[in-house]
Formats: C-alpha cells, sequence, structure tokens
C-alpha cells in the first residue's frame, strides 16, 4: 500500500517540505513573527493617522469652538471688538483644519526624522516579534529591542499594526509578512497587552493583600507583656 505523499505531485510535495522546513526554523530561532517592508509615504502617513489620538484631536476642536464664539460674541458687541472677533474666528478656523490634517503634519515629520536618521541605512525595516517582545532592524544592521513588559496599546488600521511603546510606535504592516499572518499577529500583540495588564493587577492585588494583613496584625489585641507595659507606661503619664 503506498503511503501518502505517494499521491502528491512533486510540487505539492515540494510545498509541504518547504512548510515543514519554515516550521523547523521558526522553532530552532524563536521567532514567531517576521515582517519586512520599506517605510513608503503612504505607509508613513497611515502610521501618522493612528498615532495623532481621538484626545489630541479633540482638544484642537474644543479650542476652535471656543475661538470662534468668542469671535462671533465680539463681532456682536460691535465697536472696537470687532477687528479682534475677526481674528478669533479666522483663528478657530486654523485649528479645526489643523485638526483634521493633523496627520499630514505628523507624516511630514516622521519622514524626515526616516530620511534624517542614517544609523538605520534607510527605510527598510525588518520587525520579528518572539514571546518576549519585538526586535526591530534597519539596513544598516542596527537594532532596538521593545520589550512587551511596556506595552501601552495597539492601534489597529485597515493596512498597519501600530505598537505603542510608552512614546515609541513600532509600525507592523499587514501585508508583508514573511512568517505568520496579519490575523494571528493581531490577536497575539492585543494578548500582550492583556498579559502587561494580569501582572499588573495580581501585583497591585498582592500589595493590597499585603497592607490590609499588615493593619490587621497591628490591629490584634497585644500579649500580657504588651498589656503590662502599656499599664506601666500609663502610671508614668498619671504621676
Amino acid at each position: 500500500m503506498a503511503d501518502a505523499e505517494s499521491n502528491l505531485v512533486p510540487s505539492e510535495a515540494a510545498d509541504q517540505v518547504e512548510v515543514a522546513l519554515e516550521a523547523q526554523a521558526a522553532a530552532d530561532d524563536g521567532i514567531l513573527y517576521l515582517n519586512e517592508y520599506q517605510y513608503e509615504n503612504d505607509l508613513v502617513t497611515d502610521f501618522a493617522r493612528l498615532v495623532a489620538s481621538p484626545r489630541r484631536r479633540g482638544s484642537l476642536y474644543v479650542a476652535a469652538a471656543i475661538a470662534a464664539l468668542l469671535g462671533i460674541g465680539m463681532l456682536l458687541a460691535g465697536g472696537n471688538w470687532i477687528k479682534f472677533g475677526v481674528v478669533l474666528i479666522v483663528f478657530g478656523a486654523f485649528l479645526a483644519w489643523w485638526s483634521k490634517n493633523l496627520h499630514h503634519t505628523l507624516a511630514r515629520d516622521f519622514i524626515d526624522a526616516v530620511e534624517a536618521d542614517e544609523s538605520m541605512g534607510g527605510r527598510y525595516r525588518r520587525v520579528a516579534a518572539n514571546e518576549d517582545g519585538l526586535m526591530v532592524w534597519g539596513k544598516s544592521g542596527k537594532s532596538q529591542f521593545f520589550p512587551f513588559e511596556k506595552l501601552d496599546h495597539v492601534l489597529d488600521g485597515e493596512r498597519i499594526f501600530v505598537a505603542m511603546f510608552a512614546d515609541q510606535g513600532v509600525a507592523i504592516p499587514k501585508d508583508t509578512f514573511v512568517r505568520g499572518d496579519a490575523e494571528q499577529f493581531g490577536a497575539f500583540l492585543k494578548a500582550r497587552i492583556n498579559k502587561k495588564l494580569r501582572i499588573e493587577t495580581k501585583r497591585k492585588k498582592m500589595k493590597a493583600e499585603k497592607a490590609a494583613a499588615e493593619a490587621k496584625q497591628a490591629d490584634k489585641p497585644q500579649g500580657n507583656k504588651g498589656k503590662q507595659r502599656k499599664q506601666k507606661k500609663n502610671k508614668k503619664k498619671k504621676r
């Protein structure tokens, strides 16, 4: 009886061997996900759009609305207030425009920063993920490690993930995975955040339990020796 592999055409057998070799390589080097890409302008724009937080945009919109309302009030007051009202309305309109186009401003800043950073050797990036964190390489071979214990949150866009480590973000495009795929990687990243939250919650719980135990110990009735010492102190106070 022929084995199962004899029923495979040569191309299918080769594909199966290649998959097995890739799986073995992943097991050997510990890298679970691997991504290689170029920082193209549209990718940087997507990155900036995600990083431009709703809070920052919201604060700009609020400032724009306040400026516009004050300006309208000054226009209605008339007299010398009219010119100040016009200035405030124009300023409010500028803030609203800036909020809407904030990601374009950030994108230009990011592009300038990438091109100015010669140490990474250009726009090429290679991002590898294991159980501990993300390692990012540039074309020059320079690398930087981002441990998951410092992972704050993950931004999930249409084309990219952005893993935020404090004030630094690592972009991972969804269509350039060399190892693993985007759907699995997204779940993997979010699980790392949950793990961090579970650890922090456990630490807070242990700290609270320790404080409660110490407080309970302090409130316990003292023994005979403790009572005698307390009585002596009271007698001294009366004298």
